[in-house]
């Protein structure tokens, strides 16, 4: 199984592939896929924005309860000034705000179910995002959140003492967006695309 995963993950790219590299392809992409799907639960924010690269984005933002959990997979200060003022971004955002973890043997046997194809489409858009800075893990008091974000959490929510926002900038203007995982495919394969590809790729 795992060497069926390593050649196609070496066929489709062109090179060379360790399990611990196949893993954290087939994690990236399963990272991606918990990301799409929870798109759902989002919230259009605050004016347009921009990507590092300038491109024109929109901000969505995903509200998750402050959990005891949550809170010990990073190293958020006591203080409600410090912890207001910290974040994280990238996959380890995701990680922090909920997303599974598959970096286990088990990751590459998903590879093959989905087809290596689409794990690596659905990698290099989470590596898009990634390379632009566009997500990113802060944590709120409730009372400072939006009524649109409030609703989301429910009343069982309401003692949590915070609350972690996940803001993702996606290349896109307002009146386009829709909060679908399917949008949100079509919106970063339509920039990626245009992108200059790095040299040797």
């Amino acid at each position: 199984m795992i060497l069926r995963t390593l050649s196609l993950l070496r066929s489709l790219q062109g090179a060379s592939h360790t399990a611990k590299d196949a893993q954290a392809i087939v994690q990236q992409a399963c990272d991606y896929r918990w990301l799409r799907g929870e798109l759902r639960h989002g919230a259009v924010s605050g004016p347009a924005t921009a990507l590092s690269d300038g491109t024109p984005a929109v901000t969505i933002i995903l509200a998750y309860p402050a959990t005891r959990a949550r809170l010990a997979g990073g190293r958020w200060p006591e203080g409600v000034e410090e912890r207001e003022g910290c974040f994280v971004e990238g996959t380890h955002a995701c990680r922090a705000a909920g997303a599974p973890a598959y970096r286990t043997l088990e990751s590459l046997s998903r590879g093959l179910a989905v087809g290596a194809a689409s794990v690596l489409k659905d990698t290099a858009r989470l590596q898009y995002l990634i390379d632009q800075r566009a997500l990113r893990l802060t944590w709120r008091q409730p009372q400072h959140l939006p009524d649109v974000l409030t609703r989301r959490l429910t009343a069982g929510n309401a003692a949590t003492p915070g609350v972690f926002l996940l803001s993702l900038k996606v290349p896109a203007r307002r009146e386009e967006v829709q909060l679908s995982g399917a949008w949100l495919d079509r919106a970063l394969d339509r920039y990626r695309r245009i992108l200059p590809r790095p040299p040797g790729h």
